[in-house]
């Protein structure tokens, strides 16, 4: 009986034509490194901005998690002891192809880790997007319909061109989950209303309404918390760019949310 896994090449193939299948989906110019390249595997135009892509797979799960390695390890031969760790200033996204099909897009700035990450939980549940083919032998993301391509050349390099992936992966049938819209209010204290805010013991601070609506900010957003100096901290916001955004993966996020 064959071995249903896949060689590491061939997996690398489907995540990078998993990455360009959606990208594409998206309205996505895409171009591709002529020669290798250990930072950017796809390089996508939207909106009259390059955006940096590193593409990674994985097929090991335990317990309902799926443990991502973004570090390389001595290449594609056996491992010399050398390390190269993850280093989110290479790239601007890391788009993740997991064995059951989910995928993630996931802006490097608010990524903490340099070798390794574990997904299917909460933590990256708001970049996680439409899911794909499964990862396996005959999940090659090939079909008859004219125009589609090959996940690489046998034996050759990776970077196989596609012109068009259309019907590859349909768009999914759930309903995009929208966030509980604040407005808002006046009952605001006097402190607030003069734009101003007290840090207490625990180091929490209410944001004066004067700054939060003007910035977009809505309950649930993620901020990125940085200091601009002595007496000055920058909030931002980070969640994926509004072209990039999917339909909701929430019978995922729930299942999730239950697990500990």
């Amino acid at each position: 009986m064959p071995d249903p896994r896949l060689k590491p090449r061939e997996q690398g193939d489907i995540g990078e034509l998993s990455a360009m299948e959606w990208l594409a989906s998206k309205g996505a110019k895409i171009f591709i490194p002529v020669f290798h390249s250990p930072d950017v595997d796809v390089v996508a135009e939207l909106g009259g901005r390059l955006h940096r892509i590193e593409v990674k797979t994985c097929t090991h799960r335990r317990n309902c998690r799926w443990g991502v390695l973004i570090s390389t390890r001595g290449g594609n031969q056996s491992w010399n002891g050398v390390v190269k760790y993850f280093d989110p200033k290479r790239c601007d996204f890391l788009f993740v192809h997991v064995g059951d099909g989910r995928r993630w897009f996931i802006p490097t700035t608010i990524l903490d880790c340099t070798s390794g990450l574990t997904l299917g939980g909460p933590k990256y549940a708001q970049f996680e997007i439409e899911s794909g083919q499964p990862l396996r032998e005959s999940s090659a993301l090939e079909s008859g319909v004219t125009g589609e391509y090959r996940s690489g050349q046998p034996g050759g390099a990776v970077n196989a061109v596609a012109k068009s992936f259309a019907g590859s992966n349909p768009a999914s049938p759930m309903k995009r989950h929208r966030k509980a819209m604040l407005r808002p209010s006046n009952r605001e204290r006097k402190l607030g209303r003069s734009g101003q805010a007290v840090i207490n013991q625990k180091r929490r601070v209410t944001i004066p309404q004067s700054a939060f609506f003007p910035a977009g900010f809505q309950p649930g957003d993620r901020l990125r918390v940085r200091s601009d100096g002595p007496g000055r901290v920058v909030l931002e916001q980070m969640e994926l760019p509004e072209w990039a955004r999917g339909e909701s993966r929430s019978s995922h996020q729930k299942s999730d949310a239950a697990q500990p």
